[in-house]
């Protein structure tokens, strides 16, 4: 497209989603002119792990108490929280530790991450292609300023729920689903397992000139959001010192808080923890989910050091 989607939304003087009483309103554009194109094939299971980087079996410690760890740091900070979790090491392909993975949750901005695989696949002829300069650049904001006006008009112009059911095809995702309401983008829902799936298809399955601006995107994620929230609660913030590629979800609803904390850590591991909290503050859950993710920091370094 000629012009970005913010200027689209500017001239028929929209407004960008907004997250009130539990309430998203998704409005907007279209981004085309693909340059172009390749095919990968689709995945056959929830995690499709990605092939070991080392014929060696990774020697592991003890890991039966991570997911409670987890879950209790989150659980003591922010008491009644639900928590969906998963640890995968893409190195080896194997869950390290999960706690309710199937269990769906509701995504809040981590859906961005479906909207924008659909973007740059066309489920007609199965190619993929990155559109034109201005739409990658839309693309990137839409990640790491996980900006809701770009969400929403892709949402719009790309069909809102089939997004989110053509694209848990072309993955295989088992436990995600799209809003009740096909307005209300955040409130499509998915499992700890599927979110792992995604990243993984995305690492992995997605051609290399068409993943590397969304990834990059996902590592250069800032503080605050194009909202202004603070997006660095979880693995930033939890896990000091270390790479990621992230994608965040926050959602205030009208009986809880959702937050997500999601992504690829060091290259090497996939961490998603999803969260429905009570109605405490942001700082309390934010600070809540951080505290999960800290108690992975001394394993992933021991782990690191194999």
């Amino acid at each position: 497209m000629g012009r970005r989607i913010r200027w689209t939304l500017a001239g028929a003087g929209l407004t960008a989603a907004a997250l009130t009483a539990g309430l998203l309103v998704a409005l907007g554009g279209r981004s085309t002119t693909p340059v172009a194109a390749s095919v990968a094939p689709p995945m056959d299971t929830a995690i499709s792990p990605a092939p070991p980087t080392s014929t060696s079996e990774v020697p592991y410690p003890d890991l039966s108490a991570v997911a409670g760890d987890v879950s209790d740091a989150v659980t003591a900070a922010s008491r009644g929280t639900n928590v969906g979790f998963v640890l995968y090491d893409r190195r080896s392909g194997k869950v390290l530790a999960s706690l309710e993975a199937d269990q769906p949750y509701y995504t809040a901005s981590v859906v961005k991450l479906l909207i924008a695989i659909d973007e740059v696949h066309d489920d007609t002829t199965g190619t993929w292609a990155l559109p034109d300069a201005d739409a990658v650049q839309d693309l990137t904001d839409m990640l790491a300023g996980s900006n809701d006006g770009i969400a929403s008009a892709l949402w719009e112009q790309n069909g809102g729920n089939t997004i989110v059911t053509r694209t848990a095809a072309l993955i295989g995702l088992s436990n995600t689903t799209p809003p009740t309401d096909p307005t209300q983008w955040g409130m499509a829902k998915m499992s700890a397992a599927d979110v792992v799936a995604v990243y993984s298809y995305l690492e992995d399955s997605v051609p290399d000139e068409v993943a590397s601006p969304l990834l990059a995107a996902l590592g250069d994620a800032r503080n605050p959001a194009d909202d202004g929230w603070d997006q660095y609660f979880g693995i930033p913030d939890g896990l000091p010192g270390m790479s990621w590629q992230i994608k965040q979800g926050w959602m205030i609803l009208r009986y809880a808080l959702v937050l997500n904390t999601t992504g690829v850590v060091g290259g090497r591991y996939v961490v998603v923890l999803l969260t429905q909290q009570p109605l405490v503050s942001s700082a309390k859950g934010r600070a809540a989910v951080t505290a999960g993710v800290k108690t992975l920091g001394p394993l992933l370094t021991q782990l690191n050091a194999t």
